[in-house]
This record gives structure tokens, C-alpha cells and sequence, in this order.
């Protein structure tokens, strides 16, 4: 389809622009590899082998606050009903 089988060799400024990438990357990943290492080494320093065991607290079950023999959803039902009668 017109065109050598060869690729263009890179300029100096690319290979230039590519060595600049790398060490930037080189280096971010370096700093978020420290910063993993740190939080991992705090969470497990705050960790115990001599600790109880904590008991799971259970989440109360859901309510649904009652007013005048009306739930919520119903108020705003009747709300809605007497806003559009209007």
C-alpha cells in the first residue's frame, strides 16, 4: 500500500522526549510504590497478634418513621396530591 517496510528512525529530541518520559515515570512510580509501602507498614503496625478480636456490630434494621398513622412516603403523597389540587 505505498510505503517502505521500514520505520523512520527517531530523532535525537525523540529519543530524548522518550528518555525524559521514562525517568519521570521511572520516578512517580517509585513514590506511589513508597507510599503503599507506608500504609501498608502503619496498618500493620496498628495490628495486634496479641489483640482481641473485635465483635461485629450489627447495623439496626431500617425504620420507617410513622406520624399519625402516615409514613413518610405517604405525607409526601398527600403533599403532592394537595399541591397539584391547588
Amino acid at each position: 500500500m505505498g510505503g517502505s517496510g521500514d520505520a523512520a528512525k527517531k530523532t535525537q529530541e525523540q529519543l530524548a522526549m522518550e528518555r525524559r518520559q521514562r525517568m519521570k515515570l521511572d520516578e512517580e512510580t517509585a513514590a506511589s510504590e513508597r507510599r503503599l509501602k507506608a500504609v501498608a507498614q502503619k496498618k500493620l503496625g496498628k495490628q495486634s497478634l496479641l489483640a482481641k478480636p473485635m465483635m461485629e456490630k450489627k447495623a439496626p434494621a431500617p425504620t420507617v418513621e410513622k406520624k399519625n398513622n402516615k409514613s413518610l412516603f405517604g405525607r409526601a403523597a398527600s403533599m403532592a396530591a394537595m399541591m397539584a389540587g391547588r
